[in-house]
């Protein structure tokens, strides 16, 4: 290939391309040789997407980011050589592992993580963060690769036809709902790897990609310290900011989460340590695995008898002290506090974050409920509080529970096929999907009359209820060029319009040298004449 690249064995397949194991004749390297698959090549859009890819990688260099070569075209073939990457990938790491320890996963995702801050920093977002798309070296090094679906920081956005590119079980909310996806995005996208790696789990699965995209948009995942009970909470607080729905609620940047990443990674050193160290232990009350040397009286000896004995006598004095206190103000504390506990108004948290609204009612003196009730709503956004029981303003004693009702944003439906049928069809089906319609009507020349040929969004999108969608009507062939047909026979001209849905009219006239053939014809030849309309045609006889 090129006269310098020969193909040893294919190692990967993707949708627009295939991966080859090659050899770079003139460096006698090893290389990994990606090739556009026929069919796409002759599509422009697919090209430029292939030369994207090759553009936004070559600008990145960093140890944890799969170099790029060379890129280039031969007889029609285009191709991309990049660094090869002897080792497994991220995904068959973990189906063979099951899952991840943490000491292990905090350190693979501190490394994607760089990785991506370095790709953010240069305008360029990944869009397609999974396992298979994080391989390891012989030296156990992470290597990020495959920017196929990489955009720049110009907000230019990649997509084949109607469908969202990436992985759905990693796609970020706003990538399922198909809007333009963001550095927030690929951090999302790192949440839900990070997840897997110490769960061994996905969060969301389902029977189709569209429904695994609809959980991304709707659903909670399930907290990875429900599955591991035992994993930091440090990290699970990680995870769960990563993968919020609301981008403004995530990690702003890679540095900011590598900030945290560190400190976890920290921690589950600390802790590994502690299983064999007597001489700490963990305490997970407050700040998860934070560890505090055991008590100790400095020089390692027990203390005396007579220290005891003064700590002793102090306890029994402090007991009797407190005793004292408790009779003389023990009724109005009671009568006060405890009968009659103030009286506070549940505070307005409505469109706060859950976190913010936790925090509001807190320091109010009131016990937010930690069995969130989620539901549908079109105008609070998601992961934001639609309502509070009891309601705000609201007079209640003080440590009384709320219940924090959460948006799951619009209750979205799958927008169906439609083309193919008539107008009226689709009108009853979209009723039933509470959703609008309007026509658009365009002359097709392969689509018979009444038919639908196109819609806006396309099948399979998912639609919030009352959204619209365009439907194009084919009102039949448009006008048309009306062919010479002086010199004809009779039944090739009477075929023409027959077969241009005209309507032949024949009259005959004697004439010499033409019998059976077309010597005249009204409309005259490149006249614009419609589908349905009559065409005289004088024959000689």
């Amino acid at each position: 290939m090129a006269g310098r690249y020969e193909l040893i064995e294919k190692i990967a397949e993707g949708g627009m391309a295939r991966v080859y194991r090659g050899r770079d004749i003139v460096l006698k390297r090893t290389v990994a040789v990606k090739i556009l698959k026929d069919q796409m090549t002759g599509d422009a859009a697919f090209i430029r997407r292939f030369e994207r890819e090759a553009q936004s990688a070559a600008a990145l260099s960093h140890p944890n980011i799969v170099n790029i070569y060379d890129v280039g075209e031969q007889d029609g073939t285009h191709f991309m050589v990049m660094e090869y990457v002897e080792g497994n990938n991220l995904k068959d790491y973990i189906r063979r592992k099951g899952r991840l320890p943490v000491y292990e996963a905090v350190k693979i995702t501190r490394q994607i993580a760089g990785a991506l801050e370095q790709a953010h920093a240069a305008g360029v977002v990944h869009r397609d963060i999974k396992p298979q798309n994080i391989l390891f070296s012989r030296t156990g090094k992470v290597k990020v690769t495959d920017f196929g679906i990489a955009i720049a920081g110009d907000g230019a956005t990649v997509t084949v036809g109607d469908e969202i590119i990436g992985s759905v079980q990693y796609i970020s909310p706003e990538q399922a709902r198909g809007e333009l996806a963001c550095k927030q995005s690929d951090l999302y996208s790192l949440g839900i790897v990070l997840y897997e790696m110490v769960t061994g789990k996905v969060p969301f699965s389902g029977e189709n990609p569209v429904a695994v995209a609809m959980k991304h948009i709707q659903e909670q995942i399930v907290p990875p310290r429900q599955l591991v009970p035992e994993l930091p909470k440090a990290l699970e607080q990680i995870i769960l900011k990563a993968v919020q729905k609301d981008m403004a609620d995530r990690y702003g940047t890679a540095g900011e989460l590598l900030e945290d990443l560190f400190y976890a990674e920290e921690k589950s050193h600390r802790l590994t340590k502690s299983k064999n160290d007597n001489n700490y232990y963990s305490d997970d009350d407050e700040d998860d695995h934070i560890l505090r040397p055991a008590f100790n009286n400095g020089s390692g000896k027990k203390q005396s008898f007579l220290a005891r004995r003064w700590k002793t006598i102090l306890i029994i004095i402090l007991i009797f002290a407190f005793l004292g206190g408790l009779y003389s103000g023990g009724f109005y504390l009671f009568n006060t506090l405890l009968l009659s506990p103030p009286e506070v108004a549940v505070p307005d948290v409505k469109g706060m974050s859950q976190n913010d609204a936790v925090r509001i009612l807190r320091e109010e003196g009131l016990i937010p409920d930690t069995d969130m009730i989620y539901l549908y709503d079109d105008q609070v956004a998601v992961g934001a509080v639609v309502k509070t029981d009891p309601p705000e303003g609201r007079m209640v004693r003080e440590n009384r529970e709320v219940i924090l009702y959460v948006s799951q944003g619009p209750e979205y439906v799958i927008i169906p096929d439609l083309t193919g049928r008539t107008e009226r069809e689709a009108e009853i089906i979209l009723e039933d999907l509470e959703l609008t319609m309007s026509v658009v009507s365009e002359h097709h020349e392969e689509i018979e009359k009444g038919a639908i040929f196109r819609q806006v969004p396309g099948e399979s999108f998912p639609a919030s209820r009352g959204e619209e969608v365009v439907v194009y009507v084919s009102e039949g062939r448009g006008p048309f060029e009306l062919a010479d047909l002086v010199g004809y026979s009779e039944r090739g001209a009477v075929d023409y319009l027959e077969g241009n849905d005209l309507n032949p009219r024949i009259r005959y006239k004697f004439t010499v040298g033409a019998s059976g053939h077309v010597v005249e014809q009204e409309p005259d030849p490149g006249s614009e004449v419609f589908p349905g309309q009559s065409v005289d045609l004088i024959v000689g006889q």
